[in-house]
């Protein structure tokens, strides 16, 4: 492709994207090409026009269906009242409970769905993915809002192999599940069902609602290190979410692991299972993780050195010091500056050129 000049005209906003979780609203510049384009471009291995911010460069939805309304965590045109509607059975009739001070939905513990995961088929039913919700109907109430053609549209699946069998088992006896030789071969046939059902899942998701991205939530660590090994993870998760990624690409959409914790030890385990791209969470080692891995993964970076009591021109050589460093990055932006977006879209567009 091309690449067009950056010219200061591009500047001038022509609208403004809310910003989420906290997050301040971001202005939508005049763009050469699209920021669906621009994304993808990055996620495929190509250097993008203008670096991405986690937020505002795509369209994030999680339609209501029980997983999400249980969870607390609907987005899409068709709201919620959590403190009313959250909570409940998931799709597989977990039960969750809602907590409003923390904003989410735990599963109550103590009484695990499944009290012997070598017998889980006794407990577990699996949903028809047709069945969840009305797929073509949540397309026409959120097409031209949460689904947009000019942005990447991301898909939430909030509850991937270790979170699934966490929400069966309770954390304790999911753990102990994973590394424990007589209860490994159950997990192995629940996580080859539940890579089935998720390849299917992802295939409703690209066909009616047309995401270009999966996020799949998983969390591996704690806020010290992960829960297991990087051999438990080859051996008892890596398989499976090979082919759920795998269905990703196969249905023309790109593969972000969303997995909480500090994590980095098992980023090698990511990429040989062939993930997009890893936003992880500040305490993992990214300068680390960037020097040896960015170029096989893209890693969502916090944009550091980036203060809010900066003024303008500290403000620009933070953020040019960053573009320049990690080129291939995903940048988190969390100033409320109103120059910070600004600033990133104009320095990477000058860099990516080449200037």
């Amino acid at each position: 492709m091309e690449r067009i000049p950056f010219d200061k005209k591009e500047l001038i906003p022509i609208g403004e994207v809310a910003g989420m979780f906290g997050m301040p609203p971001r202005p939508i510049y005049n763009t050469p090409i699209t920021s669906k384009e621009n994304y993808m471009m990055l996620l495929s291995g190509e250097t993008p026009f203008w670096m991405p911010a986690s937020f505002g460069d795509t369209t994030m939805i999680t339609p209501k269906v029980p997983d999400n309304i249980a969870r607390g965590f609907v987005f899409e045109a068709e709201k919620i009242d959590n403190l009313k509607e959250a909570g409940g059975a998931d799709m597989f009739g977990v039960e969750w409970e809602y907590v409003p001070t923390v904003g989410g939905s735990m599963v109550r513990g103590g009484n695990p769905k499944v009290p012997d995961i070598t017998e889980w088929e006794k407990y577990v039913t699996f949903p028809k993915v047709e069945d969840l919700m009305d797929w073509k109907a949540c397309y026409e109430r959120n097409k031209d809002t949460y689904i947009k053609e000019d942005k990447a549209l991301v898909v939430t699946i909030l509850t991937g192999f270790f979170e699934r069998l966490i929400s069966f088992m309770d954390f304790e006896n999911a753990a102990y599940a994973l590394v424990d030789e007589d209860q490994q071969e159950g997990v192995h046939r629940l996580f080859d069902k539940l890579a089935d059902f998720y390849d299917e899942y992802i295939r409703y998701y690209r066909e009616y609602l047309h995401a270009d991205i999966i996020s799949f939530h998983d969390d591996w660590g704690s806020q010290r290190a992960p829960f297991f090994s990087i051999g438990t993870v080859r051996e008892m998760i890596l398989p499976y979410l090979k082919r759920v990624i795998d269905s990703t690409h196969k249905y023309g959409m790109k593969f972000d692991l969303h997995s909480c914790g500090k994590n980095e030890l098992l980023v090698p385990a990511m990429i040989e299972a062939g993930v997009d791209s890893w936003s992880g969470q500040p305490m993992n080692d990214f300068e680390m993780l960037y020097e040896k891995y960015g170029d096989k993964i893209c890693l969502g970076m916090p944009i550091t050195g980036v203060t809010d009591d900066m003024n303008d021109e500290e403000l620009y050589a933070a953020i040019e010091k960053f573009v320049r460093k990690h080129p291939r990055a995903l940048g988190s932006l969390r100033s409320a500056s109103p120059k910070a977006s600004e600033y990133l879209y104009e320095i990477s567009r000058k860099v990516f050129c080449g200037e």
